[in-house]
Parts: structure tokens; sequence; C-alpha cells
């Protein structure tokens, strides 16, 4: 395993980084295969901004936004939760999620916050105990996207008990997990989701690297 960029360790010691959140995303998959390219996971985020944008009536609001870039990523191009294969470390891969779209709820979550970004609609990170959302919430519209699930819309209180139900955890509609989730926040969990891949996977070598990789960031 390579070493963890000196923007990557920034990012993930909270410390000021240039790394946008799709390029952090990429750097830790790197970790599991040096392959991952930059370049090719933003032009299919930059071109699924643009298929959005086209499809958008002129000022938009947030119901409209939610309802074309729903239809376009979840239904044309197919972006889902892998349930059957939940702990590959395959998920954890930001270029590997877009190609088969299919991934972890994080991972799947980062596609729909950069594309957002692109198009500068007001969406964030909601980092659920157990799960991750994004949240939509432009001052009229405020609602939370379950992307592991097809794009599903909650309200915090729906989630706040879909969160109860699966850990016993109980949050408030207006409890700090409901966001925004700060790119280090995301960045950390991201890397500690490929590590839990590695011991669900039984991969003690990876396992072993990457943890020796953690241990030599400072």
């Amino acid at each position: 395993m390579s070493p963890l960029s000196i923007e990557l360790r920034d990012l993930l010691e909270g410390r000021p980084s240039p790394l946008e959140l799709d390029e952090a995303a990429v750097q830790i998959a790197r970790i599991h295969r040096p392959e991952a390219d930059l370049h090719a996971v933003r032009a299919t985020l930059d071109a699924w901004a643009e298929a959005i944008a086209a499809a958008l009536p002129p000022a938009a609001g947030g119901m409209q936004y939610l309802s074309v870039a729903h239809r376009y990523l979840f239904g044309a191009v197919g972006l889902r939760g892998d349930r059957d294969n939940y702990f590959a470390p395959e998920n954890s891969c930001l270029d590997l999620v877009i190609a088969r779209r299919r991934g972890l709820p994080i991972t799947l979550s980062v596609i729909y916050l950069e594309v957002a970004r692109r198009l500068l609609r007001p969406v964030y990170g909601a980092a659920l105990p157990g799960h991750f959302l994004c949240r939509y919430n432009d001052g009229l519209v405020n609602v939370l996207v379950d992307v592991f699930h097809e794009g599903r819309l909650l309200l915090p209180a729906e989630a706040a008990a879909m969160v109860a139900a699966a850990t016993g955890e109980q949050l408030t509609p207006d409890a700090p997990e409901f966001g925004p989730a700060s790119p280090q926040l995301i960045a950390v969990r991201m890397l500690r989701n490929l590590r839990n891949s590695y011991i669900q996977q039984r991969d003690a070598a990876r396992l072993a690297a990457l943890d020796a990789l953690i241990a030599n960031q400072s």
C-alpha cells in the first residue's frame, strides 16, 4: 500500500486540506486499488450533473430538483446499495461504485453530494449511527435522502426511528448526527469502512498493511 498523501492525512486529522470530497474518496480507494482514476471519476460525475441540469426547468425548486435528480441517478443510472455483498472492499472504492452502480451508503452518498455540489444544490451528509444519509435543505425543502435505498425520502423523525430499530440508539430530530457531516468525518468513516471490510473478509494481510499505514500517518 502506498503512503497516504499529505493532503489526505491533513483531512483525516482535521487540519486544513485542499481536497474535495471526490478526490479524498479516490485517494482512499487507492489504498485498496492504486489504479483508481480520479480523472475518470470526475468526468463521470460531471456528466451525471450535466444530464440532471439539462433536464431541470429554469429556476427549479427543491422538490423539482429531487424528482429530476432521483429519476436520473436511481433510475437511468441505477445507483443502489449492495445488499448482496455489503462488506466487499470494492464498495468502499468510489471508482468501482461508479462503475458497478452499487456500494455502501457513504460511498453512494459521496456520489450524491458531489453531483449536488456541481449543481450548487444545498446537500450535505448526515452521519447517523450505523447508516449514512444525505440531507437536502434549501430553507423550504428539508428532507433526508437514503441513497442506499434508491433515494427514498425521510423526515428526521422517521430516520431517528430507523436508527433506534437498527441500533437501539435514541436520536432527537435536531441531533448533531443529522448533519452537516464534515469532510473529515466522512473521510474517516470511509477509511474505517474499508478497514472493516478487510476484517469481515478475513483478509489479514491487507488489514495489517492498512493498520501499519494508519499508524505511520504522523
